[in-house]
C-alpha cells in the first residue's frame, strides 16, 4: 500500500545534501508529531520523509490483516516512488521504531543510523487489555462527542485514526518480544525511553540497549510514552547529538 508522504528539504544538489532522513510515527498519530525535528533538520541540510501509516493521518485503511511486515511492505513501497537516497536515516516512536530496527536488522543497506524513541520492547498485558477495552467502546463514543476543541493535537490525533487500525496493532503487537530475540544490526543504534512509560518499559529498552553493542541510550526521568512532546528541546538535541556524527569523522 502506498502511503502518504510529506516531503520537506532537498533542495541543494544531492551531491552535497547531508543524508535523507525518515521519520516514522506510532500507533495513533501522524506525520505532523514531527514538525519540529523536520523543521531543524531541513534546516541543517537534510530531506526529511514523514509518511503517514495506514489508517493514520493521510493514509487509507485496506481493512485487511496488518503485521509488522505489512508495514514495513507499506514504507518499503512508499519509499521506492521517492527517490530516497540510501543509506537514510530513521527515527521511529513506538510502532514506527518498530518498524525502524526492523528495517535496519532485514535490509541493512538502506539504514546509516537509526533513532528508536519508546521503543516497545515487550507490552504489559494489563495495557493491551486496557486499550482493547478503550477501542470496544469509549473510543467510538468520544469520537461522537464535540469535545474536539478541549483536546491535545495528539488526542484528536487518536481519535482521527482509523478504528481498525488500532484494532490490528493491539492484535499484532500484544505478544511483541524484541528483548528475547538476538538483535543482530550493523548500522549505530540510539534509543530514547521514559523511565514511567507503561508502553514501552523502561527496563526492557534498558536490556535492548545492553544487548547491541555501542547503542547508546537517553533517559527521560520523568517522561512517559510520549515524552518527545514536553521534553522537545532535549529530544532535538538528543538527535543532533549523534545524527552527523559520522558525517565529521
Amino acid at each position: 500500500m502506498k502511503l502518504s508522504i510529506d516531503i520537506q528539504g532537498g533542495s541543494r544538489p544531492r551531491s552535497v545534501q547531508k543524508p535523507d532522513v525518515v521519520l516514522i510515527h506510532g500507533t495513533g498519530s501522524h506525520a505532523g508529531m514531527w514538525s519540529s525535528q523536520v523543521d531543524n533538520l531541513v534546516s541543517r541540510g537534510h530531506r526529511c520523509l514523514t509518511p503517514d501509516l495506514r489508517g493514520h493521518g493521510k493514509t487509507g485503511e485496506l481493512y485487511e490483516a496488518t503485521d509488522i511486515d505489512v508495514h514495513i511492505g507499506d514504507i518499503l513501497e512508499s519509499l521506492e516512488v521517492v527517490d530516497v537516497q540510501y543509506p537514510a536515516i530513521f527515527i521511529g516512536h513506538s510502532l514506527g521504531a518498530i518498524i525502524s530496527l526492523k528495517l535496519a536488522m532485514e535490509s541493512p543497506h538502506m539504514t546509516r543510523r537509526i533513532f528508536l524513541a519508546a521503543l516497545p520492547g515487550r507490552v504489559y498485558k494489563p495495557v493491551s487489555k486496557l486499550f482493547k477495552v478503550f477501542l470496544s467502546g469509549p473510543f467510538q463514543t468520544m469520537k461522537n462527542l464535540p469535545i474536539e476543541k478541549a483536546l491535545s493535537w495528539r488526542h484528536k490525533a487518536l481519535l482521527d485514526t482509523d478504528l481498525h487500525s488500532l484494532n490490528q496493532i493491539v492484535d499484532n503487537f500484544a505478544e511483541l518480544d524484541l528483548v528475547s530475540p538476538s538483535i543482530e544490526i550493523q548500522c549505530p543504534v540510539h534509543l530514547s525511553a521514559g523511565r514511567f512509560d507503561p508502553v514501552a518499559p523502561f527496563q526492557y529498552v534498558r536490556e535492548i540497549h545492553r544487548s547491541i553493542p555501542h547503542s547508546t541510550l537517553k533517559v527521560y526521568d520523568l517522561g512517559g510514552h510520549n515524552f518527545m512532546d514536553y521534553n522537545q528541546a532535549s529530544f532535538n538535541s538528543w538527535i543532533f547529538e549523534h545524527i552527523d556524527s559520522d558525517l565529521e569523522t
